[in-house]
């Protein structure tokens, strides 16, 4: 038997069940460790949390709220599949892992999903090499950590795609409105649930461009257009009409006017940069499969005659170039087209293939990038930790527990380095599941044992664990000011006060016996003012150091209390 046999199936260019077993066991191990160890993530995943959490208390399904505040930048399909997933364990009270589960098995769909395609494009080989190399890409195993949409996102772009694909080879000129053409549109109706029109311009743009290269538009007629819109339409109006029949237009206003078009023309939130922030991300977004994005592009280049070829690179390249135009740029923006990019890798896996000419030299400046930021991630357990201790002494201090996870991820992440060359010097799949294996190890370190254990990062879930300690009543009020992060209110309730030194006094004020009044550094003395002048006397209950990443400063958070208080050191 063949070093790949093993991995075909009985249907053609299918996989065995081996094979399926061995992606689902890695895609499992990479993207599973830490989901319930890594505290609430600001800013995003704690919104997300935090308004699915307001929805289970309130029983409004409807509207999107965080606090009293509206959250109408993307649909409701997110909050649901979250809302499913909380209920299991606890509702309101669930966990955060438990919001974070939806996310994990969308990342597991994608990988499948990009496996069954690449082996009907490519051959078992390349089914395997495809969804291990997205299964371990550091955007997706973030992703599908984080409770947030972009994990639900790519499962439903790679299930509309595949479903497209099969429509891009079918000999039948308008086929009935059932299998591949009632899956594409229904993965298309959940995406847009999910992000609205975003996966509506990856699918269009891949259609918009296999009819040009072809210049051919019978794909538009084997996708019946109109019965698509209907199902579109079905699943989204529902709720689309609840909410307007709610609030009114605001929700169309804030997600089209502000929340979409206002990212187009300028950075929204601090995140713009200039076109090219892609094309340099993708070395970090796709490792480790980007050591042969090189030699993927060379071979894209040289076989874009095949038909399958085209299609990922109408998949690929139209999408990300968008993205590069669009002002406003994340990482994670441009994911929804790296299942391509990861069958055109594993392509060159499964065919041996060498680039020539200028595409070796591409090849070589690419892989000598996977080396450099190889290393840069391999010393990130112990970088990471010097770097606050020698930055910000006066806050950090080393922990042991710290380092009992650091060097050992140290030590796997070298070791990827040199699986990554040992690939480079012969490119086979098995190779390439040997570095997977690393890989899914490396995270498991990192998101199971070193992030989460790195304190200074996470003052919420510290200032959570320090009112934790305080005992004496049945309903305590809190009030923050200077640190308004989302994960705080998750951590401590939804009723969590985030104000300015006024507003924490006034609450000792009006609740002496059970309020808690948090207050930051640079708020401390205005807060201790504001109390002087209500005539509230107030007393230092803790204090601790954090950093907080988002705005990238330290922190450091004092509560108070007021005297007399009811409240008691458990």
């Amino acid at each position: 038997m063949s070093s790949t046999a093993w991995m075909a199936g009985g249907g053609p260019a299918g996989l065995s069940w081996r094979a399926w077993v061995m992606v689902l066991v890695l895609a499992v191990a990479a993207l599973l460790p830490g989901i319930s160890a890594i505290p609430v993530m600001d800013r995003d995943e704690g919104r997300y949390a935090q308004a699915t959490k307001q929805m289970m208390e309130t029983g409004d399904y409807v509207d999107i709220r965080l606090q009293d505040a509206t959250r109408y930048g993307y649909p409701i399909g997110t909050y649901w599949a979250k809302v499913a997933s909380a209920q299991l364990f606890g509702g309101a009270e669930a966990p955060i892992w438990a919001y974070r589960l939806p996310s994990f098995l969308a990342g597991v769909i994608a990988v499948l999903g990009t496996a069954w395609l690449a082996a009907r494009i490519g051959g078992p080989a390349a089914g395997v090499g495809a969804g291990l190399l997205l299964a371990v890409s550091v955007v997706v195993a973030v992703e599908s950590r984080v409770a947030r949409s972009d994990a639900l996102l790519l499962a439903c772009v790679v299930v509309a795609q595949a479903a497209l694909w099969r429509l891009s080879r079918s000999s039948e000129e308008r086929p009935r409105f059932r299998g591949a053409p009632l899956v594409f549109w229904a993965a298309h109706a959940v995406g847009v649930l999910i992000k609205g029109p975003i996966i509506t311009l990856v699918v269009g743009l891949t259609i918009a461009a296999w009819c040009l290269w072809h210049r051919d538009r019978s794909l538009l007629r084997r996708l019946h257009i109109l019965k698509g819109l209907g199902v579109t339409a079905l699943v989204v109006l529902p709720w689309l009409a609840a909410i307007t029949l709610e609030t009114g237009n605001a929700y169309l206003e804030e997600a089209i006017g502000r929340s979409m078009m206002g990212k187009v023309a300028k950075g929204d939130r601090a995140h713009g940069a200039p076109p090219g922030y892609h094309l340099v991300a993708l070395f970090i977004a796709f490792w480790p499969g980007a050591l042969l994005a090189g030699a993927a592009a060379g071979l894209a280049w040289a076989r874009r005659h095949e038909p399958d070829i085209r299609f990922l690179v109408c998949w690929s390249v139209p999408t990300f170039l968008v993205f590069e135009a669009v002002a406003t740029k994340l990482p994670h923006y441009t994911m929804p087209t790296y299942p391509a990019l990861a069958i055109l890798t594993a392509l060159v896996l499964a065919t041996g293939f060498s680039p020539e000419g200028r595409w070796r030299w591409v090849h070589r400046v690419v892989a000598g990038v996977f080396c450099v930021v190889t290393v840069a991630l391999a010393l990130v357990p112990v970088a990471g930790p010097l770097f606050f201790e020698t930055r910000f002494e006066h806050l950090y201090q080393r922990t042991t527990h710290e380092t009992d996870w650091g060097f050992p991820a140290v030590v796997v992440g070298l070791a990827i380095l040199g699986a990554g060359v040992w690939v480079l010097r012969r490119r086979t799949v098995g190779r390439v599941v040997t570095l997977s294996v690393l890989v899914a190890g490396f995270y498991a370190l990192m998101f199971q044992g070193v992030f989460p254990r790195l304190d200074l990062l996470w003052p919420s879930r510290t200032l959570a664990e320090r009112v934790a300690t305080l005992a004496g009543c049945d309903r305590r009020q809190i009030e923050i000011t200077g640190y308004a992060e989302p994960s705080a209110v998750f951590y401590l309730g939804t009723d969590t006060g985030l104000g300015d030194p006024d507003d924490a006094a006034a609450l000792l004020k009006r609740n002496p016996g059970c309020g808690i009044a948090v207050a930051t550094d640079r708020d401390r003395e205005a807060f201790l003012a504001a109390a002087s002048a209500l005539y509230v006397t107030v007393r230092e209950f803790d204090s601790f150091a954090g950093f907080n990443y988002t705005r990238g400063k330290p922190v450091t958070m004092t509560i108070y209390l007021a005297e007399g208080t009811e409240l008691r050191r458990r």
